[in-house]
């Protein structure tokens, strides 16, 4: 009858905002594959955080590009979006998974910008780079899952940590795109943040009179 009720509501439990954030995401690119071409382009364009963007309406495009899948083929990201934002809202609470969340999606996106600026000032960088497409929730769950390596016990936290940092910077050795080295910024934030979360942890434990 209902057994499996539950269970299964107590997954759900405590993801709130995983499953906002997903929601949001899902109906914006649903929205994108019905609409026209053209219109569907356009509002991708707008809101890339790409250094032209950020240089005319830097909050609007901040704001927005994390809420833009390019392709409705993208949306399957969504999945491990509402597994690993909310593992870290059940762990540390919604603050804690929304200063995880905007802390990756700004932060890499700030660095990745910076050293956008740097080589077009330099003339190191094409000046077609200026207004490249980037948006997208990628950013956000890369750091969230660098701050789950805290979460992480024993052996299997050396694999995890190892594992995806050999595929980050393999991404960014082989493809050498942008968006991959915001990938690896997004995923030593999230390390920074598990390393943090764990001294923190660790002096909760000791309290004020421990040594």
């Amino acid at each position: 009858m209902t057994a499996h009720s539950p269970s299964s509501g107590a997954w759900w439990r405590g993801r709130e905002v995983a499953l906002a954030y997903a929601a949001v995401v899902v109906v914006v690119g649903v929205g994108l594959a019905f609409a026209p071409g053209a219109v569907a382009d356009r509002v991708i364009s707008s809101s890339s955080t790409n250094v032209l963007n950020l240089r005319q309406h830097p909050p609007f495009v901040m704001v927005v590009s994390a809420f833009v899948e390019p392709s409705p083929w993208d949306l399957w990201i969504v999945v491990p979006l509402v597994w690993a934002l909310g593992e870290v809202q059940r762990w540390l609470g919604r603050a804690g998974v929304l200063v995880a969340t905007v802390l990756g999606h700004v932060g890499a996106t700030l660095f990745v910008a910076t050293v956008l600026s740097a080589g077009l000032a330099k003339g190191r960088i094409a000046l077609a780079e200026a207004s490249a497409t980037d948006v997208g929730v990628s950013y956000a769950l890369v750091t969230v899952l660098g701050l789950l390596v805290a979460r992480t016990d024993g052996a299997r936290r050396r694999w995890y940590a190892a594992g995806l940092s050999l595929y980050f910077v393999g991404s960014l050795l082989i493809v050498r795109s942008f968006t991959d080295l915001g990938h690896l910024v997004a995923w030593v934030l999230g390390l920074s943040l598990a390393v943090l979360v764990s001294r923190a942890g660790r002096v909760a434990a000791v309290g004020p009179g421990g040594s």
